[in-house]
């Protein structure tokens, strides 16, 4: 069997959002780095919906094989470069300043201007809101719901209007993903190695020195590093530091869980086909966003009959005159990533209280923008953003070094509670605070 060994500055494990940043500013500034990533970066059937599987985590769960908890919620994980980023809806925020100060973290103003130049961040243009969209906005405005037009991570002079393929991958470039970044720091000398899994972290005397890893057709890695840094996303990075010894690893577990409601019209269209989340409204008292959206056609028609089995079929062709709202929660961050991946995630009073409230709100717009009263229905949880199982202030300092020198973190597993909002570019500022610190060491 062969075993190569390499010798770099940083070793990055993971090619979502902060490890494909980390890359391209550290080789802009002369560092050696390699990527590691276990999935691949190609374009193969990139754009519909069988592309998404392709780059996903598989469960073994009719009808949709994707992975589950152990309650049976849907979660979201990405495996490819690009990482989340390249199957997100693109939607964009900017950081939560009052988030990070509770934390005694500060996000430099520099760092969010650059990510937001550098990640595509723009509001939709006026003919980008689609009729079925702006339909469910005038029943918010009359309900007294401040929606208003939602940050993209899309260059919308490459897009095309009435799109509705963002989670599918965009074959026309025009939604950013961290290939972006990836592809620039290759060109800087990065080291990309896809379709290799780190299975350990070597550490020595407390001190991080490199990982081992598996890669094509079993070629083995020893890779020795002055600075490791997990950035393998929101469940992953945990089960690494629990094989490293880090027993409250993987201990808390926030899942932004998301669910879509959506009725139907008998006059006008609904808002499928409508670029998604263009318009919403951050209920931050309540701690849920709520957006215009319907998954693509392909992803609905799946997720009904996943949740409704035989019922779902009178309502299968019905697509184009449904309209539908997606609410996002904040979850109280209660469940546990073990060892051997298993995902144990439930709710809370408050938690379902939240969702009780959301399933209200969508409802009552739905109801006001025309649809069936009679007719509403509410889907199933999917994690849209497995978070804070290795969180800031428990495992890691504010500089997201943990107790083993030289071992950082960085991604969705760092935040202290759910993100609540679309993370990507929170990501991609902690990532760039995070170059800056290991510039200076490495």
């Amino acid at each position: 069997m062969t075993l190569e060994k390499l010798e770099t500055d940083v070793v990055l494990i993971g090619g979502g959002p902060a490890g494909c940043t980390i890359a391209k500013e550290l080789s802009a500034k002369g560092k050696n780095v390699v990527l590691i990533e276990k999935g691949g970066d190609d374009d193969f059937l990139l754009g519909n919906g069988l592309g998404v599987f392709l780059r996903l985590e598989k469960g073994f769960h009719f009808p949709l094989p994707l992975k589950q908890s152990k309650e049976g919620d849907t979660i979201i994980l990405a495996k490819c470069l690009g990482g989340g980023t390249l199957l997100y809806a693109g939607a964009a925020a900017y950081p939560d300043m009052a988030y990070w100060k509770k934390h005694n973290m500060e996000l430099p103003k520099d760092l969010i201007d650059e990510a937001a130049k550098e990640c595509w961040v723009n509001l939709p243009p006026e003919d980008f809101i689609g009729p079925g969209t702006n339909r469910i906005w005038e029943a918010a405005d009359a309900l007294d719901m401040p929606f208003e037009k939602q940050y993209r991570h899309v260059d919308f002079d490459k897009c095309r209007t009435r799109c509705e393929f963002c989670t599918n991958g965009c074959r026309k470039n025009a939604k950013w993903t961290a290939r972006e970044y990836a592809k620039e720091a290759v060109q800087n000398g990065a080291t990309l190695l896809t379709r290799t899994k780190v299975n350990d972290i070597i550490i020595e005397n407390s001190v991080a020195g490199g990982v081992k890893a598996k890669g094509k057709d079993g070629k083995q890695y020893e890779i020795n590093a002055k600075a490791v840094v997990c950035t393998a996303g929101g469940t992953y990075t945990s089960i690494l530091l629990q094989k490293c010894g880090f027993s409250d690893a993987g201990s808390w577990f926030a899942g932004d869980p998301t669910f879509f409601s959506f009725g139907f019209v008998k006059d006008g269209p609904g808002n499928s086909g409508d670029h998604n989340m263009t318009v919403g409204w951050h209920d931050e008292e309540n701690k849920i966003l709520f957006c215009s959206m319907i998954s693509p056609k392909i992803s609905w028609h799946i997720q009904l009959v996943q949740d409704e089995g035989f019922k779902a079929l009178p309502n299968l062709h019905r697509l184009p005159k449904t309209l539908g709202v997606f609410a996002k929660v904040s979850d109280d961050g209660v469940g546990r990533v073990s060892q051997d991946g298993s995902i144990s995630k439930t709710f809370t009073k408050a938690d379902n209280e939240r969702f009780k409230y959301g399933r209200e709100i969508n409802t009552k717009i739905l109801n006001k923008a025309g649809c069936d009263p009679s007719n509403i229905h509410h889907s199933g949880f999917v994690m849209g953003h497995p978070s804070s199982t290795v969180r800031i202030g428990e495992m890691l300092d504010t500089n997201l070094e943990t107790k083993v020198k030289n071992l950082y973190c960085c991604d969705t597993s760092v935040f202290p509670e759910a993100p609540g909002i679309p993370p990507a570019m929170t990501i991609v500022v902690l990532a760039k605070r995070l170059a800056k610190q290991l510039e200076a060491i490495v």
